[in-house]
């Protein structure tokens, strides 16, 4: 739960730097964070969906935070739950070393 709040966060971080104005921030919710949400198997099994939605949902770091939190809950888990734990730890660093790089060296800050 620490992982998915700290990769939002850092995500929604992004977007707010990379965002000029509010419709963009939207655009940003409806193509991106959306479809990954959908893809990730929160209302189904990953098991389900056809293989190449199956490789592609694999790939996708939202797909093991929810994997690992349908773990957590129930004791069933989709991949590995220490590979996804692995991959949701990288995609953390890696979103939140970029959002710390971005602010340091004020990228897209107004003046």
């Amino acid at each position: 739960m620490v992982l998915a709040a700290l990769l939002m966060g850092g995500l929604g971080l992004l977007g707010g730097i990379v965002a000029q104005k509010f419709d963009q921030m939207a655009v940003i919710s409806n193509f991106i964070v959306t479809p990954l949400s959908f893809l990730s198997g929160t209302f189904y099994s990953v098991q389900a969906l056809p293989q190449p939605f199956r490789a592609l949902a694999h790939w996708n770091p939202i797909f093991y935070l929810i994997d690992g939190a349908r773990y957590g809950f129930v004791g069933v888990s989709d991949a590995p739950v220490w590979r996804g734990f692995a991959i949701c730890l990288i995609s953390v660093a890696v979103v939140l070393f970029v959002a710390w790089r971005w602010l340091k060296t004020g990228y897209r800050m107004k003046p």
